[in-house]
This record gives C-alpha cells, sequence and structure tokens, in this order.
C-alpha cells in the first residue's frame, strides 16, 4: 500500500477496486461551476481485478507503470459524487440532475445506485416532483445495518457539504419513509457513518468547530464527543472494524470472449458477424407510454396523454460536455463579437450545456422500441408523435456503457403493471431478434 509520497510501505495478498469522484480542468457544468464530476473505478492490480471477475480484462485506461487500471463508469454532464458501497455490492453517489428546468431552474441533487462497472445506473431518491427536501443538495448517503436506512446530510443549498441528517427506507425509499433524524436546527452536520451495532458516528459543529461525536438516535442530536481538537475541524469519522463481505453484482456473463450482460439484447456472435463497433451498447423500452409523469406546461411533464399507438418514434439526443481551455471564454458576453451579440458563443457564459441529436428509432404499435447506439455518452430521449413533435422527454441523463444493455418498463413508472415485469411479449424485441429491418 501507498501513502502520499507513493512509497511502498507494505504489501496486501489481494485489494478490490477503488472507485472515486474526478472532474477534468477547464469544464463547466450545467450550472456554470468549474468541475464536471464522475465516478471512476480504479483496477490497482493492472486489471487483474476485474479479469479475476469477467475472464478478460474489458476497458479502461492502462498505467502500466503504476500497474493500474482506470475506467471511468458514469457520464454526466453535471456532477457524481461521495460513492459509498452498498451492502449488496452496489456503489451508491450523489448525482447533480439539471438537464432542463429542473426544481425552478435550481436541478436536483438524487441519491443514486450503480453496478461497479457503470451498468445498471438506478435512482433512488430525490430526482422527482413532490419528494420531501426539493431542490436541496444530498450529499455523504450510507446505509444502515440494522434498519436499513439511507442517511444523508440534507442541505438548504446544491454545493453545501453540511446540513442536517435525513433518512428514507433503504427498502422503501419513499416520502412515506422520509424522516429528519437530527433535531437541534442549530447545529451542522456532515459525514455520517453508521456502524454493525447501530451506533452512528458524525462530524458536528455548534458554530464553527466541528468534532467527532457519537450520534443519539433517541434525541436527534450529537451526543458523546469522540475528539474534537479545537484548532482543526475534524471529519469524515472511519472506524476500522471487519466490514460486510459485498454480494458482487457480476454484470459480465462471456468470460474471456469480452463482457455481454445478461440483459443485452444484440447476440454477441450478431455483434461479431455485422462489425458493430465495441463502444456501442442496447437499450429496450417495454412501453413508451406506460407513465405516471402528469400533463402540464413544465419540461418534466407530458404535452398530452398518450397511448400504445400514438408514439411513432423516439429522438436520442446527446450531452456534450461544455470544455474550454480558456475560462475567459466562459464569461458571459464572451461572444458579443459575435453575429448575434452575447448569445453566440457555445461556450461562453450564456450556454453550459450543449446537445446534438444521436439519431430516431422506430416505435412498434404496441409502444416498444429497442435500439443500439453510441456507448459511455450522456444521452436522454424524447417521445414523438405523427408530427414529429416531443410529446414526453426524459431529462435524466443516462448512458450504456460498451456491450451492455438497459432495460426501461416505461417512461418514469416502476409500477408492476408494465410488461417487463410480468415478462410478456413485445414486438420490439421479437423484430430485434428476428427481424432484418
Amino acid at each position: 500500500y501507498f501513502e502520499g509520497d507513493w512509497k511502498e510501505r507494505g504489501t496486501v495478498e489481494k485489494t478490490g477496486f477503488i472507485i472515486f469522484a474526478g472532474s477534468p480542468d477547464g469544464v463547466r457544468d450545467e450550472l456554470h461551476n468549474p468541475y464536471v464530476y464522475n465516478l471512476f473505478r480504479l483496477d490497482t492490480q493492472g486489471g487483474h481485478v476485474t479479469e479475476r471477475i469477467t475472464g478478460h480484462v474489458l476497458s479502461g485506461i492502462e498505467f502500466p507503470s503504476l500497474n493500474t487500471t482506470i475506467d471511468q463508469i458514469t457520464y454526466n454532464l453535471s456532477s457524481n459524487f461521495d460513492p459509498w458501497l452498498t451492502p449488496d455490492g452496489n456503489i451508491l453517489f450523489s448525482s447533480v440532475q439539471a438537464n432542463g428546468t429542473r426544481a425552478e431552474g435550481k436541478g436536483r441533487v438524487m441519491l443514486c445506485v450503480d453496478n461497479w462497472d457503470g451498468a445498471y445506473p438506478r435512482p433512488i431518491y430525490g430526482n422527482c416532483d413532490g419528494e420531501i427536501g426539493g431542490s436541496s443538495g444530498r450529499s455523504q448517503s450510507k446505509v444502515t445495518f440494522g434498519d436499513r436506512k439511507l442517511v444523508f446530510v440534507e442541505s438548504p443549498y446544491m454545493n453545501w457539504g453540511v446540513g442536517q441528517l435525513a433518512a428514507v427506507s433503504w427498502d422503501a425509499p419513499f416520502n412515506k419513509t422520509y424522516e429528519r433524524l437530527s433535531k437541534d436546527e442549530g447545529g451542522l452536520y456532515r459525514s455520517p457513518y453508521p456502524l454493525p451495532d447501530d451506533r452512528m458516528l458524525v462530524s458536528y459543529a455548534q458554530r464553527g468547530d466541528f468534532g467527532i461525536y457519537w450520534f443519539d438516535c433517541k434525541n436527534g442530536k450529537a451526543g458523546e464527543v469522540v475528539h474534537n481538537d479545537p484548532e482543526w475541524n475534524d471529519h469524515q469519522p472511519a472506524p476500522v472494524y471487519i466490514k460486510y463481505k459485498p454480494r458482487w453484482i457480476n454484470t459480465f456473463t462471456a468470460g474471456k470472449n469480452f463482457g455481454v450482460t445478461t440483459v443485452t439484447y444484440q447476440p454477441f456472435d450478431q455483434v461479431k458477424v455485422e462489425g458493430y463497433p465495441h463502444s456501442w451498447g442496447t437499450w429496450i423500452c417495454f412501453d413508451t407510454t406506460l407513465t405516471d409523469v402528469p400533463v402540464g406546461p413544465y419540461p418534466s411533464q407530458r404535452a398530452r396523454a398518450t397511448k400504445p399507438g400514438d408514439v411513432k418514434a423516439v429522438r436520442i439526443v446527446e450531452g456534450v460536455p461544455c470544455v474550454e481551455p480558456e475560462a475567459g471564454r466562459f464569461k458571459v458576453g464572451a461572444g458579443k463579437h459575435l453575429l448575434g451579440g452575447d448569445r453566440s458563443s457555445s461556450n461562453s457564459g450564456t450556454a453550459f450545456q450543449q446537445r446534438r441529436i444521436i439519431g430516431y428509432q422506430y416505435v412498434e404499435d404496441d409502444g416498444s422500441v429497442v435500439t443500439s447506439q453510441t456507448a459511455d455518452t450522456p444521452y436522454y430521449i424524447q417521445n414523438l408523435d405523427e408530427r414529429g413533435m416531443a410529446v414526453q422527454t426524459a431529462l435524466m441523463w443516462a448512458y450504456l456503457r460498451p456491450y451492455h444493455g438497459r432495460i426501461c418498463s416505461g417512461c418514469h413508472d416502476g409500477s408492476y403493471r408494465g410488461r417487463a415485469f410480468q415478462n410478456q411479449h413485445t414486438k420490439a424485441l421479437y423484430n430485434w431478434w428476428y427481424d432484418d429491418r
């Protein structure tokens, strides 16, 4: 293992992955912040950790001098941050969602989980209208052991790292299970750390000096002090104890023949024969008309109600990160010398999100659709009617990993009414396998 100077201090028999958040230079997110964090997987054994699981070093940038392989596993135009390992082997993290006019233009921070390879991101809490907390920040989430609560820091502003402690049920993360854990509004919390004995460490400050405390769950406040250095702010307690062994969710099934996921609808032999590039993936929506989103005037709502047969096609729109090495070009008015004035520079302070169309795909008359497209690319889809007008837009940035597949039961509907849950036939899936159109 290493410390900050990278001098070797000792050895261990085996290590797993390291999941971390990183941001490139010269970028702006959708809210004009000078960073765009995403999650990366670092293989400290030069790809051998991945090879033990999948039979092949599937992807990543190799650094032979460090015996390390790094692979980006999430793709967001704003930031994904604060990764944490859940008991079932998922990666839990916070994700800023700022596509469209979410929360009156303020954006939202949702809690999300994903597989260790980025194959299956699932929103957990905080991305929907009407959820308690609105546009507040949600960060540093953890899952408790006994009662399986999803504990997180709820902040009044998106980019704050401190606030009050809140929780929802890990098994039913809805408004009905939401609770504010901290009752004393005068202090600020961060860095919750649940322990197997159902105690929880927190970093807490009544005014300015943060210290480490045991959290008094019964009374909803910081309890016995563990450590508080008056000269320093004390954060991120990490007790040393035997961690639970997670159930790794292995999304690869093809062994040494690279990695095809269990949910892909792109047969590997077909990929080889037809010459699809390895950087493509596949997604299917069983019913584009199955939704619980109301009809309304806002971008997150439907333009009108639809039934199977009303949606004729989907438009797939790519999000392009706003990258500009010269920070001065991000200033508002940077493009005033161009035709059209201040709004002309695509990388200026008036455009923090750029888009382009990847393509269109035909929707079957039962509402189902399946297609392949470029992987490792942030995108969203729009449902189009017979005139080519968008009747519903999925504002969450999605992405596919190479060779992977994604299943969608409907548009923003997790109901068990859908075909995906009832294993019903869909025309899009049938034609994908047996038709050559």
